[in-house]
């Protein structure tokens, strides 16, 4: 019989299954589910605008419906499938995302749906940046050597920062919480019957790049450094784990209430866990020499390499974490389709249409009808803080050049030449580590729709940018990484048999790299100015004034 495996990858917005025949290229069924809480899935706050949690629920929920469904097309489609044929699954997932559970693995937002703080904190959370300080700053005085996998800098965005946070605002619910689960680590553990934090199976893609863990010192972080930071973080080590695992490894098998949900065999094999831009870069085509760019909500890169060396401002050099015998390496920007959206929802108007496909429609015609330069506008784009090369989420969004003739559509295409020259910031800092770039294959939704925006990633680059001919890169990585681990074959080889080719490459163009040559200038002049203490041309502390005046009238 034909064997068949499924990936899920959960997103910031929504989660998505694909079921794909093992040692195949052709993705045969998939299935999405919006997440139904919040906006858009992403639970806020009116009095911080750098909270962003999630419902459990929803996870749980949505992994239910597109397994059920997938498997239900198969059924309806293929002449005597059985879902016995479906061998395996894994996810990939955002992160770091950080879930706190109780001694049973049950999520405290199950328990507690009101209460934000026991929800999963989204990546995207930003509320830890004053707990990512004290970590960065308590590591270069006792573990400095904890730092160099992580770039130097300690981010808001990762699993310790997450944890310290909840701590600080809530001990009550901190107290509830028996231990943290990434994402990538609780759905395979919930698939699998999981009961205790401690058995579950962690990924080294979410342990090695968010949760400052290392073979060469002993796992995560030791407990007389965690109790430098609060003594709970130290008792806390003990209900984490000593172990994380690539994903090529079995996390577990479908036991039998979720057999009964999904229509899965009970016994079905699950992979371990990880990232989705890690994954979607093996369901890209990542090689060495490649830079992955996974373009969604932010966006994510990746490389691999054998060999291991620090690189200041990115997010992880962590072997295995993309492709077992390989150094993962990954950077990326905190916002890229957020800043578009954010255009459209809160200055879209009506002459560009009546809904937010068709603004997004004629925004992009007009603004492809101009050349570079032509609107007179740049902008930075830390309208979520800046995660590479800076990693510095306390910084903010930035527009120049703006007059009363200034439209939409301008302002729109000066975002999309934001986040490429922020894109070519993170190129650089690569191949000046001795990093080099030969290739860069481009992936996930805006790159294979935006057209406009991935010829301007070519035109400042300067160098050809391909695009992955996957819809659903990162839920094929998950298939690929099930399969693995279930067939017990080599990731790059399955990878061989179950990818195509890059379906379209866009070049450089001349006149247009000339022009925004000009450009990167200024904006690198902007971004030493308003990113670096201590620049020839300071003025590192203005975003944050801003900021700071905005938390104390919000407060009062």
């Amino acid at each position: 019989m034909k064997e068949y495996v499924i990936g899920l990858d959960y997103g910031t917005n929504s989660c998505r299954a694909v079921l794909v025949e093992v040692g195949s290229n052709e993705e045969l069924f998939s299935e999405v589910y919006p997440y139904p809480s919040g906006n858009q899935g992403v639970l806020l706050s009116a009095q911080d605008p750098h909270l962003a949690r999630q419902s459990p629920a929803d996870y749980l929920n949505g992994m239910q419906y597109i397994i059920k469904s997938v498997i239900e097309q198969a059924q309806s489609d293929l002449e005597n499938f059985e879902a016995k044929q479906v061998i395996a699954l894994t996810c990939a997932t955002t992160g770091s995302t950080v879930i706190p559970v109780d001694k049973f693995n049950q999520a405290l937002g199950l328990l507690e749906p009101r209460n934000l703080n026991a929800q999963a904190w989204l990546w995207k959370d930003h509320t830890s940046h004053n707990e990512a300080a004290i970590i960065t700053a308590k590591a270069k005085e006792m573990r400095p050597q904890m730092l160099e996998p992580c770039g130097g800098t300690y981010s808001s965005e990762w699993f310790w920062a997450k944890i310290l946070r909840l701590k600080n605002i809530d001990p009550e619910t901190f107290g509830k919480a028996y231990s943290f689960v990434e994402l990538c680590d609780f759905l395979p553990g919930a698939l699998a019957g999981v009961k205790d934090p401690k058995e579950l199976k962690r990924s080294i893609c979410a342990a090695g790049h968010k949760a400052i863990y290392a073979d060469e010192w002993g796992g995560l972080p030791d407990k007389e450094f965690l109790n430098a930071l609060d003594p709970e973080l130290s008792d806390l080590r003990d209900r984490l784990y000593d172990k994380a695992l690539e994903s090529d490894q079995v996390a577990g098998h479908v036991c039998e209430s979720w057999a009964k949900r999904t229509g899965l065999a009970e016994g079905t094999v699950i992979a371990v866990g990880a990232f989705d831009a890690h994954m979607g870069a093996v369901g890209a085509g990542i090689k060495e020499g490649a830079l992955v760019k996974i373009v969604g909500t932010s966006t994510c890169d990746l490389m691999i390499s054998k060999s291991k060396q620090a690189i200041a401002g990115v997010c992880g050099v962590v072997e295995g974490s993309v492709i077992p015998g390989f150094v993962g390496i990954e950077a990326g920007q905190s916002a890229v389709g957020d800043l578009f959206l954010w255009l459209v929802n809160h200055l879209g108007t009506s002459e560009y249409g009546n809904n937010r496909d068709e603004i997004f429609k004629n925004m992009t015609e007009q603004a492809a009808a101009m050349s570079a330069g032509q609107s007179g506008l740049l902008s930075l784009d830390w309208n979520n803080g800046n995660r590479c090369t800076l990693v510095d989420m306390q910084l903010s969004g930035l527009m120049l050049g703006q007059t009363l003739h200034s439209k939409v559509h301008e302002i729109y295409r000066a975002l999309i030449e934001a986040t490429a020259f922020g894109a070519l910031k993170i190129i650089e800092r690569l191949e000046d580590s001795g990093t080099q770039v030969e290739e860069i294959i481009c992936c996930g939704g805006l790159a294979q729709k935006n057209k406009l925006m991935m010829q301007i990633y070519a035109n400042v680059f300067n160098r050809p940018v391909r695009i992955a001919d996957s819809d659903q890169t990162c839920a094929l990585g998950a298939a690929i990484f099930a399969a693995a681990a279930s067939k017990k074959l080599a990731v790059l080889e399955l990878q061989k048999q179950m990818t195509t080719e890059c379906r379209r490459e866009y070049l450089p163009e001349l006149k247009e790299v000339q022009t925004y040559g000009q450009l990167y200038e200024i904006y690198s002049q902007l971004y030493e100015a308003f990113g670096v203490e201590g620049s020839s041309d300071d003025l590192f502390g203005v975003m944050k004034r801003l900021i700071k005046i905005q938390q104390e009238v919000n407060r009062a």
